[in-house]
């Protein structure tokens, strides 16, 4: 289950404050950054993030907290419309994920960059709580000087939906949304005109009776000496690529201009490029499988278990500390929780169980992709842990990363022993044709729970009360793990 999520950060010239930014997202396993990109005349970066949903919630909140902490919009001048430091987060759901997730990770984001970094926050899309913040334009095209007056004078209208009741001083606001994919991109014009851009730019938009899904906008490029639509199409499937383009370059010899390039912000799905070749859009820099999304996913985003299990095992195998031992523990669970939900489905009517027990222990389990993302938060925390083993002594880090990683070994053999119980139960009282299948859930919960309970204790070996909450877990697996092999025994 994948996602992505484009932040933008009001930050196009410094490179050491752009790089911080990526490599605090970064320093999340599990997420790859799939593009960046960085204009100076609109002094704004955009980064392509992806990875699980929870891995990729907590990159994009680091690189927020790393540009609140950098950025100060007092000072930043630039082309493109911001009120905010990080300015506009959009989650979009990838390859099994749906929009229901995309909208609570970006309100469980939207939550944590209010509370902990004191920043308000708007939630537009999918993801807005009012239907008139849903269209980002209303609330982004404002800038940073007139949002803030807005929310201090007209709060009835403006109050932020999280967070403090007036903008960060200096990081101001950010745009927390869920939306489906966009396309962007940039057509410079062999002109300076900046009137010819934006009669353009407003013959293509569709809230000026142009195309739909359809956003345009015309910016000055300095540097440059020309002018630019930027154009945003939230829905390539209404608009495709080529035709938005086609008629930008219809509009402009139309009026005597030529198109000097255009330029592809970010990546773009395989299907919105079909009908649209980079010759086609002149797209500048364009390089194939390093611009399309599907290609770039599968280059850049590390093996998980949710994915490819053959590389996910090499990774397993590797000279890298992450993923290991717990990871693998947390992997054998979740084939354990397959063999289980085998045995439930196939003992429906052939066991002593009724059809309202057996639902009920499935509710209660939850799905084999529970511990498969057991197995990811594992690999994040150890590798974490791991980051900090050269930091000096007495580095709050370190005692940060162990308390995680400590949790993350609870989780799991809290997860693990819940699937022991129902697998002795099943084994003991489901189809007796499904024992086995059964009892080797129980077996596979067992090494789960052992490797979690090894690894917290090798994290914190002097903490009793871990120590005995532990041993009481494994007693309680142990038991059913020798209910379990008694009834397999006994066929």
């Amino acid at each position: 289950m994948l996602l992505e999520c484009v932040p933008n950060f009001s930050e196009g010239r410094d490179a050491r404050t752009i790089e911080a930014i990526a490599g605090a997202a970064l320093s999340v396993r599990g997420v790859a950054l799939l593009d960046a990109h960085r204009d100076p005349d609109h002094n704004r970066s955009v980064l392509t993030l992806a990875g699980a949903p929870d891995a990729l919630a907590e990159a994009v909140f680091r690189s927020v907290r790393e540009a609140v902490s950098r950025i100060d919009l007092r000072s930043q001048q630039g082309e493109h419309p911001r009120v905010g430091a990080a300015d506009v987060i959009p989650f979009v759901p990838l390859e099994g994920a749906s929009m229901e997730l995309a909208v609570t990770l970006a309100r469980r984001t939207g939550e944590r960059i209010a509370r902990e970094l004191s920043v308000p926050v708007f939630f537009y899309e999918e993801a807005a709580q009012r239907e008139d913040r849903r269209a980002l334009p209303d609330i982004r095209n404002q800038g940073f000087l007139e949002l803030s007056r807005n929310v201090k004078e007209k709060p009835a209208l403006w109050k932020p939906d999280l967070g403090p009741a007036e903008l960060h001083p200096s990081a101001g606001a950010s745009c927390v949304g869920a939306r489906f994919f966009l396309v962007a991109w940039n057509v410079d014009l062999e002109s300076e005109d900046l009137a010819l851009a934006k009669e353009i730019a407003r013959g293509v938009r569709e809230s000026s009776g142009g195309f739909p899904g359809v956003r345009a906008k015309a910016f000055r490029l300095a540097s440059q000496r020309r002018v630019q639509v930027s154009l945003n199409l939230v829905d390539y499937r209404k608009t495709s690529v080529a035709r938005a383009f086609l008629e930008v370059e219809r509009l402009a010899q139309a009026r005597g201009a030529r198109i000097a390039r255009s330029e592809l912000v970010g990546l773009i799905p395989e299907e919105a490029l079909e009908a649209s070749g980079a010759e086609l859009l002149r797209l500048e820099g364009f390089r194939g499988a390093e611009r399309v999304l599907e290609r770039r996913l599968r280059e850049k985003l590390p093996p998980s278990p949710a994915g490819e299990l053959s590389r996910y095992l090499a990774a397993i195998a590797s000279r890298e500390h992450a993923p290991g031992g717990g990871s693998a523990g947390a992997l054998a669970a979740a084939l354990g929780r397959a063999c289980l939900e085998k045995a439930r489905l196939l003992s429906s009517g052939k066991g002593q169980l009724d059809d309202a027990a057996l639902a009920k222990i499935a509710d209660g389990l939850g799905s084999p992709e529970r511990f498969l993302a057991l197995a990811q938060d594992d690999e994040r925390a150890f590798a974490d842990l791991a980051a900090t083993w050269a930091l000096p002594k007495g580095d709050p880090r370190k005692k940060e990363a162990a308390e995680a990683a400590i949790a993350t070994d609870l989780r799991a053999a809290s997860a693990a022993c819940e699937l022991a119980l129902a697998a002795a139960r099943v084994a003991e009282s489901g189809n007796p044709n499904l024992v086995n299948d059964a009892a080797l859930a129980c077996e596979l919960a067992l090494a789960c729970v052992r490797v979690a309970r090894w690894n917290a204790l090798a994290t914190r070996s002097k903490d009793a009360k871990l120590r005995a909450d532990l041993d009481a877990l494994l007693a309680l697996v142990e038991g059913a793990s020798e209910r379990s092999r008694k009834a397999a025994e006994a066929r």
